[in-house]
């Protein structure tokens, strides 16, 4: 398995690098013939083609293999597309050159004991290979080594061969998909690219592609959008960005699309990572430097919600990445701007939710710089700040709450409404990674990493009694973390096929809940919200945690893997003597510490070339979101050290049996999870409409599947589908009640079918649908039941003069419907019931030079 994947790797990497770098407007130059010729040194291979400009070449280099990808290229002789002569010299196995769908031609040189040394010339259209198989200086190809990570599986989409698709999230290591025995999902750059145009928040992307992950929300949080029912860790190039304090998670927001080159989802929980990842881990890798010379990409867009056409319903994105890498060193900027307007239901209702993404204006700035120290070495620093504001003039009407029965909200208007501070996300991230790819025969990966965030909601009136606090008020959140990753590969085995990971993580993170209270008078006659004064809500706490952690990967054949590991978990709490304002009580401060030890453990077996079956056992332990008890202490409550029994670590155990299938017109998966918590956490709504932790025994089980078909060259279609239930036992009686419908999304199915209708111009339809759940409104868990609903989307991309137009048309049959967490929120509060968008039109312009 391992093996024999370095050549498609090698292929793969050429496909992304002739992916970013061809131009839209490019023309497709054909070659007629292939000539083979013996040579003193070696052989001349040439292909000859009537092209007036050069041919652009990409090389790629591993273990015996050279590859070449021509980019804009297509191979039309009288033999066909495809030329191959095995053992033509002494030195050279084989060497094959074929058509990809991909409108880029293939070359590959395979040698005997080692790879051959090429040099490239242009002569007349014609490209001449001089292939040398005696020693002789290294042609420099003057690629990114780490380039066989930027994959991009719709490159290889419609090929003639079913591509290697390679991950790093899985084993903290790169590995190919149908080596692994987790489910997985990797979302590439061109779909990427092809999901923004309906929607730039990455949260609702993922939404809408990855089975096991709740449903598009449309807020700011992730409320309602768990992963397995479960919370998953996300991550940035490998930096943890989950805080234990988890309110109105935000950390998918952090980074615009622009920036990103893939995201990696684990689904189900890692014991190779640690902290917070009981339901998965979400791995979101930023775009890398290109080789060559300096490359610059734009897009403008504008974006329109549909219905009544109001003014402020208009959007605009803009976004620049350039790129560039000289000698050892390369750079990667990207800057973006998007302004998202107002949202409006199909019934023309503003949405109003506090943690709406309508009327945001957000802009990131990425920045890396890497620089080669020597051929096994590599430095890389990156930057990340990103900050989203929210301005309205439009709260949600307390009003309807006073009306019997569920009422959508209604937008109540206070008109030149004056605040110090709207609504924000901000985050700056900084990361230093250090690679070695040879030291002492180990491969050693290091990072050191700060982050600093901020995230401000939306002002609330408590004098109705409707809120926790009987004023007017506004809370923000403040977190600042650093820490480290070290881990180290070592093959124990001349041939690879038995290899040691080893390694250490450690995280240092404060957090502080900040509440201000604004003066009811001048609110109320001047429309200006003035700070009376600021208290601690929750007390600044402190959480350090310490992760040591080992893996055996073993080949046993080709066709069979087994990986096995644990990792050892050590997380402490340190709080301050404090005054607790929702009890009025002095509490006093202590430390707690939690440790566990977790496994893990998967085998993949493929019975044949194209079919993967694979099993796992898999934990993780975490704790419980702190910051709920720190700031509304249950009864008798009164010391850090002696009352927090309620913290007590969750450690989740889940087993999975699945098969994969990939072959070159046809990809399919299918998993059975069932995981368990002897002490798990749900987060509850009480009577005051807040969350607080239910901790009770916890079951959750589920079926994903997934399925993507290419009929023919310029076809595709497919979908997903993931459902999952899941209990807990309250009252430790072996009577188990279903979990609410925040924690356990409906049964969700995507659907896709799209067409190349014309050369540069392709086509798709896409379809959510979200299934009713009323199991756990039945049983009284919550008020309402959820019920289903269904959205369909238009995505369509031409070539229009230097660059590429995208339309989006997101819900095209302007249909009213509901999220699923705004069902189930409005259960509780019915300023939450909030429509889903209705029409709306989005069009993106992109240019790269």
């Amino acid at each position: 398995m391992k093996l024999s994947l370095g050549t498609y790797a090698l292929g793969i990497s050429g496909a992304v690098a002739v992916a970013i770098a061809q131009p839209a407007y490019a023309q497709t130059s054909i070659v007629t013939a292939v000539q083979l010729i013996q040579t003193d040194t070696g052989l001349s291979l040439t292909l000859e083609s009537a092209a007036e400009t050069p041919l652009q070449t990409f090389i790629n280099r591993s273990g015996d293999s050279i590859v070449v990808d021509i980019a804009d290229a297509q191979l039309q002789t009288s033999e066909g597309d495809t030329f191959q002569q095995d053992n033509p010299v002494d030195g050279i196995a084989s060497i094959t050159v074929k058509s990809l769908a991909t409108n880029r031609i293939q070359v590959t040189i395979v040698g005997q004991s080692t790879a051959p040394e090429i040099a490239i010339d242009q002569q007349a259209g014609n490209l001449i290979f001089a292939v040398s198989t005696v020693d002789s200086d290294p042609v420099d190809p003057t690629r990114d080594p780490l380039a066989s990570e930027q994959t991009d599986e719709s490159e290889a989409e419609f090929a003639d061969e079913a591509p290697l698709r390679l991950v790093v999230t899985a084993t903290r290591t790169e590995e190919a998909i149908d080596d692994i025995g987790r489910s997985i999902t990797v979302i590439d750059r061109e779909q990427i690219e092809q999901q923004s145009i309906i929607s730039a928040d990455l949260a609702d992307i993922l939404g809408n592609l990855v089975p096991g992950f709740g449903p598009p929300n449309q807020l700011r949080t992730t409320r309602g959008q768990t992963l397995r029912g479960r919370e998953a860790a996300v991550l940035i190039d490998g930096v943890p960005l989950s805080t234990n304090f988890r309110v109105n998670r935000q950390e998918l927001r952090s980074i615009d699309p622009s920036a990103i080159e893939r995201v990696e989802v684990i689904r189900g929980p890692s014991a190779i990572f640690g902290g917070q990842s009981t339901g998965g881990v979400i791995n979101i890798i930023t775009r890398r430097p290109v080789d060559g010379e300096a490359i610059i990409e734009t897009q403008a867009g504008v974006s329109a919600s549909l219905g009544d056409l109001e003014d402020d319903g208009f959007g605009t994105n803009l976004s620049l990445n350039a790129s560039e890498r000289a000698d050892r060193a390369d750079i990667r900027v990207s800057l973006s701007r998007e302004e998202t307007g107002s949202f409006f239901d199909a019934d023309g209702n503003r949405n109003v939710s506090e943690s709406s993404l309508s009327d945001t204006t957000s802009y990131n700035l990425l920045g890396k710089i890497g620089y080669d120290i020597s051929e096994q070495q590599r430095l890389d620093l990156t930057l990340n700040y990103f900050n989203a504001q929210r301005e309205t003039e439009f709260i949600a009407s307390p009003a309807t709450l006073l009306i019997p029965g569920r009422q959508t909200a209604q937008a109540l208007r206070i008109r030149g409404l004056d605040r110090e501070d709207n609504p924000e996300d901000i985050s700056f991230l900084t990361n230093l990674s250090y690679s070695h790819n040879d030291l002492l025969g180990s491969e050693v990966r290091s990072q050191l990493y700060y982050q600093d965030t901020t995230a401000r909601g939306e002002f609330a009136d408590g004098r109705l009694g409707i809120d926790f606090f009987p004023f007017l008020f506004q809370s923000r959140l403040d977190s600042d973390r650093w820490g480290g990753r070290l881990q180290v590969e070592t093959p124990l085995t001349g041939d690879e096929t038995l290899n040691l990971l080893w390694g250490a993580d450690y995280e240092s993170q404060r957090n502080q809940q900040i509440t201000a209270q604004f003066d009811a008078d001048t609110f109320d006659n001047e429309q200006r919200l003035v700070t009376l004064q600021e208290f601690d809500f929750t007390p600044p706490y402190r959480v350090n945690s310490l992760g040591l952690f080992t893996q055996l990967d073993w080949e046993a054949s080709e066709s069979w893997l087994l990986r096995g590991g644990l990792r050892y978990e050590n997380i402490n709490l340190d709080v301050d003597d404090y005054f607790s304002v929702t009890r009025q009580r002095d509490i006093e401060g202590g430390s707690r510490s939690f440790d566990d030890v977790v496994f893990n453990a998967s085998t993949v077996y493929q019975p044949a070339e194209e079919i993967s079956l694979f099993a796992s056992f898999a934990q993780s332990f975490s704790v419980p979101e702190f910051s709920r008890v720190l700031r509304l202490p249950p009864a008798g409550f009164v010391s850090v050290e002696d009352d927090f029994d309620i913290t007590q670590p969750i450690k989740v155990t889940e087993y999975e049996l699945g098969v994969r299938g990939n072959w070159p017109s046809f990809q399919t998966s299918l998993s059975g999870f069932y995981n368990t918590s002897d002490l798990g956490s749900s987060l509850v709504p009480n009577e005051n409409g807040l969350l607080s932790i239910q901790r009770a025994p916890q079951r959750i089980y589920g079926v994903e599947a997934t399925l993507d078909w290419q009929p023919a060259d310029t076809w595709g279609l497919g979908g997903t589908v993931g459902w999952s239930e899941g209990e807990n036992d309250v009252d430790r009686d072996d009577d188990y009640l279903p979990l609410n419908s925040g924690e356990i999304a409906p049964i969700k199915f995507t659907a896709y079918v799209e067409n190349e209708t014309l050369p540069g111009w392709n086509n798709r339809l896409q379809a959510l649908i979200v299934g009713g759940r009323s199991r756990a409104a039945d049983e009284g868990v919550e008020p309402l039941e959820i019920e289903s609903y269904a959205t369909l989307d238009f995505i369509s991309s031409v070539d229009v003069g230097p660059g590429t137009l995208q339309i989006g048309i997101e819900n095209i049959f302007d249909t009213q419907y509901f999220p699923a967490i705004a069902q189930f929120l409005s259960g509780f509060d019915d300023r939450n019931y909030v429509g889903g968008r209705g029409r709306t039109v989005r069009l993106m312009y992109s240019v790269e030079w």
